[in-house]
């Protein structure tokens, strides 16, 4: 099963229903975008999958990891450096990071046409992604020490609140493990203390009655006091690409809306 963006997490969740019984064990392999421990342990247990997850990095542009076979990975790995990329972690002055610093994924081929040339008549863009002979990414990971690499966020998406790094991968995969939430974006938007305020825009599951204030104090025990959200905003429908995935750029530019929850308006005190 190859499955996109939040699906992966939903069909997990899913009630049990006669079809899921009888396909138990059918499923050897599910991959998509990176699964949780949690939601890897549901797709085990509820449909006998025995491989869930990823363990390969890379974009349309290039594939930058991959696991050798039998090799085991650790949780939330996306395996090692592919043996025909040089793949680094730099900094936003394009220096190199140590392991266990999560910065921008960079790369350069060893081999000649392995790794595209350029946007199709984008000079400019091509310029803005290969900056010092580097394929920038526009994603933020980290390699430990021993050379495994970790998706940490994309870069756009990477927020800052109160001195404190922030992703935005990791905060969906939380909220997405409340039942009452199908759908999540996780986002910032501009903070009168010259950061970022943590914005959650959600969609609830069919008939659910879920307050944004009680979403807020269920993440209070399940998130770093520092990212729990500033604000809350319910839809019918979360805007999405073609391609099924949210628009983030979107829900940034719109910002705090007369439907959005603020937790300054409400008695919840968030301690450290």
């Amino acid at each position: 099963v190859s499955i996109l963006g939040a699906l992966g997490t939903l069909l997990a969740q899913a009630p049990d229903n006669d079809a899921m019984r009888r396909c138990f064990g059918q499923i050897h392999t599910v991959k998509g975008n990176p699964f949780t421990e949690d939601i890897k342990a549901m797709w085990r247990t509820r449909f006998g999958a025995r491989h869930i997850g990823s363990n390969a990095y890379g974009l349309t542009e290039a594939l930058i990891t991959s696991v050798p076979a039998g090799e085991p990975v650790p949780p939330g790995s996306s395996g090692r450096c592919a043996p025909e990329f040089d793949v680094r972690i730099f900094d936003d002055q394009d220096n190199p990071l140590p392991p266990g610093q999560a910065g921008e994924v960079v790369c350069r081929p060893l081999h000649p046409d392995i790794m595209f040339k350029g946007y199709w008549r984008r000079a400019e863009d091509t310029q803005k992604v290969m900056g010092n002979m580097w394929f920038h990414t526009g994603d933020i990971g980290k390699f430990d020490e021993a050379g495994f690499f970790y998706f940490v966020d994309r870069k756009k998406d990477y927020l800052r609140r109160r001195g404190e790094n922030i992703s935005s991968f990791e905060m969906e995969s939380a909220v997405l493990q409340h039942p009452d939430i199908e759908q999540v974006a996780v986002h910032a938007v501009r903070s009168n203390l010259g950061e970022d305020d943590l914005k959650v825009t959600a969609k609830r599951v069919a008939g659910a009655q879920l307050t944004e204030e009680a979403l807020c104090r269920w993440m209070v025990d399940r998130v770093p006091y520092y990212a729990v959200p500033r604000y809350i905003e319910f839809r019918v429908e979360l805007p999405v690409n073609p391609q099924g995935r949210v628009l983030k750029y979107q829900l940034r530019d719109e910002g705090v809306t007369p439907a959005t929850w603020d937790i300054e308006s409400s008695t919840i005190k968030v301690q450290r």
